[in-house]
């Protein structure tokens, strides 16, 4: 027993070992190159200070003659590159788009460049982000910001140019005003702004990009999430003015285009608004009912549709405009509230006006069922009409 025990353990270790062995990496080229990557990061970190940057901060005020500004150096540039962008949640009342971005910073340092010749034509090495100077991207006007990333394990690549990129994964919640003059069919367009702090305007020039693979109408379909679909993603450089060319600060905006989906509010609220008024309207010109269950059944209808507005309003950020779903919802009950003073006031009109119709076949119209029918049917039509223009405006926008 002791014996099988021991041949499944070495069966075990031998089977783990050959699955996990490369012997490619172990053969004596494999070791060349750890020495001479090891030399490379010994000599290109000997006399480096990731603590102080590589920004040229020397500038040119007009009076200092030993100033060369032909043989200057450039300005130091800093790329943005967003790969992938994920919407999260959009909180309408506190109008607020959460997102998930997927970044990569790049940037350069002349201090880490070297010959590839000299190091076995080594170009690029890995190091953890601690052993070099890396800039801080900051969200510029954001309400939170999330850092996805191991602050003791975090990566750069270092390419012998001193070309250096990192990847970034954050989720960043903004502030965005929200135009919800045509909710539930409304698009809304937020920024998701970064910046690099502290530097000056004539020492850093901030650059980004968007992956092309991810404007693509695939990618976008997975972007969003089920209420909200992203429409279109662009990036643009615009440049904060402080009236003062020195301390103007440059922001990396990465814009969303999101358009919401109407579905659920059509058949939750805007389809069964419409049957309900359409059913209140037969049973409030209902030949065989009396005037108070009439009565009875607009009233009802009315604190329904004053329901949904509640409902409504606790849905939307409190703006000046009233939504597209507002004013259906307040027509609607416009056509109750007028169905309900029609019968309020029906018998009142049909007594005065009595006496003074002459002509028989006009009094038939009025006094009989006729006038009620007329009445109904245009209020059905109304309602009708305020319905179909709801799907008109959906297929439209």
């Amino acid at each position: 027993m002791i014996f099988q025990t021991q041949f499944y353990l070495v069966f075990l270790i031998i089977s783990v070992y050959g699955f996990y062995e490369n012997t490619g990496l172990y053969n004596q080229s494999y070791y060349d190159y750890l020495k001479a990557q090891q030399s490379l990061i010994d000599d290109v970190f000997e006399d480096y200070d990731p603590t102080v940057s590589p920004i040229f901060t020397r500038h040119s005020d007009g009076d200092d003659d030993t100033y060369d500004t032909q043989n200057s150096p450039n300005i130091w540039n800093y790329t943005v590159y967003l790969y992938y962008l994920k919407l999260v949640d959009v909180d309408e009342p506190s109008e607020k788009v959460s997102v998930v971005l997927e970044l990569m910073e790049f940037w350069y340092d002349a201090r880490l460049a070297w010959d590839s010749k000299m190091y076995h034509n080594i170009t690029s090495f890995y190091v953890r982000q601690e052993k070099v100077w890396s800039p801080t991207l900051s969200a510029f006007g954001v309400n939170e910001i999330q850092d996805f990333r191991d602050q003791d394990f975090r990566m750069v690549s270092v390419v012998d140019i001193g070309f250096i990129f990192t990847y970034v994964s954050v989720k960043i919640s903004v502030n965005c005003q929200l135009n919800m003059k045509k909710f539930p069919f409304d698009q809304q367009k937020c920024q998701v702004r970064l910046c690099v702090p502290i530097f000056f305007y004539k020492e850093v020039s901030v650059f980004n990009e968007v992956y092309s693979g991810i404007r693509t109408k695939d990618s976008f379909s997975k972007m969003g999430n089920s209420e909200w679909r992203v429409e279109n993603l662009t990036g643009r450089i615009d440049v904060l003015h402080y009236n003062d060319t020195f301390s103007d600060l440059q922001l990396s905006v990465f814009e969303i285009t999101i358009k919401r989906n109407p579905m659920y509010y059509f058949y939750m609220i805007i389809l069964p608004s419409y049957i309900i008024n359409a059913v209140s309207i037969i049973g409030i010109f209902l030949n065989s009912a009396d005037k108070m269950s009439r009565l009875n059944v607009g009233l009802t209808n009315i604190m329904t549709m004053t329901f949904i507005l509640g409902v409504m309003a606790n849905e939307i950020p409190k703006t000046g405009a009233i939504p597209l779903l507002g004013i259906y919802i307040i027509v609607n009950l416009s056509i109750m509230i007028f169905s309900i003073m029609i019968i309020s006031f029906f018998g009142q009109f049909r007594k005065w006006i009595e006496p003074r119709l002459r002509h028989p076949k006009l009094r038939k119209y009025v006094m009989g069922r006729p006038i009620e029918i007329i009445i109904s049917s245009l209020l059905h039509l109304l309602n009708t009409a305020n319905f179909v223009t709801m799907i008109v405006i959906w297929e439209t926008s």
